[in-house]
């Protein structure tokens, strides 16, 4: 009998699993696939591997800006793939031992919920009951196959290919305009590929600021991405070329590959939540705010339980599952949840947009600090982009914010950090921020706000 069994091992699981055995418990992780999940091996580090590989390249092209003459840089593909590939597997490998190192008990296989208290593991016909005081449900999410699209056509392939093929496209339509589809859209353009992306709203990233949103298409747009908004995708076929994307308005686009990136969907299905009695809501597992289930000893957490699918989201709901379920208190309202898009230049946000804000009849002031001001940004010769607050306009506490730029991701997390502890504009303004730093824009921001902007006008 287990204290812990986590149904699992992506970024939620393998962290719940060793928090779980870090208080003491007897923990086992049970997972089918590749120990890290989507994250480690499909999603966010290869991705992230293949957008600081393009970006080499894009400035390599451009070399002639910071005073270099070179020669033309040629692509090797196979290399470039090959890089992306070792990067995942030597972090799979850290995964490993960190269990092993940990003492967590690994069971290879597919899990089932078979009770509240049991799962049944199925390794290629093979079965293993294991029992378990508690169960964390971690099992991660799949892209979204849209059933018109003729799947058995080798022109088709999703993002879990798109990370893993050992060779580049020719030319590529990517289908949807979300982060997953900006993001590859910045790869494949960075490289030299004929770019389409096609999106059926009216706008790239549309679940975001509108100051985003308008950064991410002219980034786009540089790279020579041809953007297609308000355009809906009815069928494909094959042709000499490849594949041709038709459109409801009876236009066409070729490509060699078509990536198909319109979300992703929580593995619910066929893993015993009904005979558990757990309860599913709008394909989702909701839990509180302990990451606990309807049903008392079984926590579910990251993309079969959030409609917000980040790895970094998932792992703090490890967390705190595994706190609870070894009798520590926890608990996480999750509204406070830095999101980061790895276009170039990148893009973060944090709590309301501005937009948001003003639904909700918050009385809000807003500061603005661009990047052309930084001097870091100007020594990098990256003075694309902003450091955009929004703040109750009262008391000057901060509901968002906004940063476009290089770094942004992690120039973010002090606001985020401002937001949990429920910090004002003021206070922000009052820390000594390091100089010259991509951060200290920040500061520099929070002074805008105030009415006594230093390095703007």
């Amino acid at each position: 009998m287990y204290d812990v069994a986590v149904l699992g091992s992506g970024p939620g699981g393998y962290v719940a699993a060793l928090r779980a055995a870090m208080r003491g418990a007897k923990v086992c992780c049970i997972e089918q696939g590749l120990m890290g999940g989507t994250c480690l091996n499909v999603g966010c580090i290869p991705t992230k591997a293949m957008l600081h590989g393009s970006e080499l390249y894009w400035n390599m092209r451009q070399a002639d800006k910071y005073g270099f003459t070179v020669n033309a840089p040629q692509i090797n593909a196979d290399q470039f793939m090959k890089r992306v590939s070792n990067v995942t597997a030597g972090l799979r490998k850290g995964v490993e031992f960190l269990l092993k190192n940990r003492k967590v008990d690994v069971v290879r296989g597919r899990g089932k919920l078979a009770g509240k208290d049991t799962i049944i593991v199925d390794n290629g016909g093979k079965k293993t009951e294991v029992k378990a005081k508690t169960i964390i449900l971690a099992t991660g999410s799949r892209p979204v196959r849209p059933g018109f699209l003729p799947w058995e056509s080798k022109t088709l392939m999703t993002t879990d290919e798109a990370t893993t093929n050992k060779e580049l496209p020719s030319s590529i339509v990517i289908l949807g305009g979300g982060v997953i589809g900006c993001e590859f859209a910045t790869v494949y353009a960075e490289l030299g590929i004929p770019t389409t992306i096609i999106e059926m709203l009216d706008s790239l990233v549309a679940n975001l600021d509108e100051d985003v949103a308008k950064a991410i298409v002219d980034s786009l747009k540089k790279r020579n991405v041809k953007v297609l908004t308000s355009s809906k995708v009815t069928g494909l076929k094959e042709n000499a070329k490849g594949a041709l994307i038709e459109l409801e308005n009876g236009s066409g686009i070729e490509a060699q590959s078509v990536l198909v990136a319109v979300g992703r969907r929580g593995n619910i299905e066929d893993i015993g939540l009904e005979e558990a009695g757990v309860k599913i809501e709008n394909g989702l597992v909701p839990v509180d705010e302990r990451c606990k289930t309807n049903v008392e000893n079984i926590y579910a957490i990251g993309d079969m339980a959030e409609s917000r699918q980040y790895a970094h989201l998932a792992s703090r709901m490890g967390i705190v599952a595994a706190d609870n379920a070894t009798g520590h208190t926890a608990h996480d309202k999750r509204n406070v949840i830095p999101i980061g898009v790895y276009t170039h230049p990148e893009v973060a946000t944090v709590g309301l947009s501005e937009e948001e804000a003003k639904k909700q009849n918050q009385k809000v002031k807003v500061a603005r600090f661009a990047y052309k001001a930084s001097g870091m940004a100007q020594a990098y010769n990256e003075t694309e982009g902003m450091v955009k607050l929004i703040a109750e306009e009262e008391f000057g506490s901060v509901l968002g914010a906004v940063v476009i730029g290089q770094h942004a991701t992690d120039v973010i997390q002090e606001i985020a950090l401002a937001m949990r502890n429920e910090l004002t504009v003021e206070e922000i303004a009052e820390t000594i921020h390091p100089h010259p730093t991509f951060v200290e824009a920040v500061g520099e921001a929070a002074e805008a706000w105030l009415g006594m902007p230093l390095h703007s006008v």
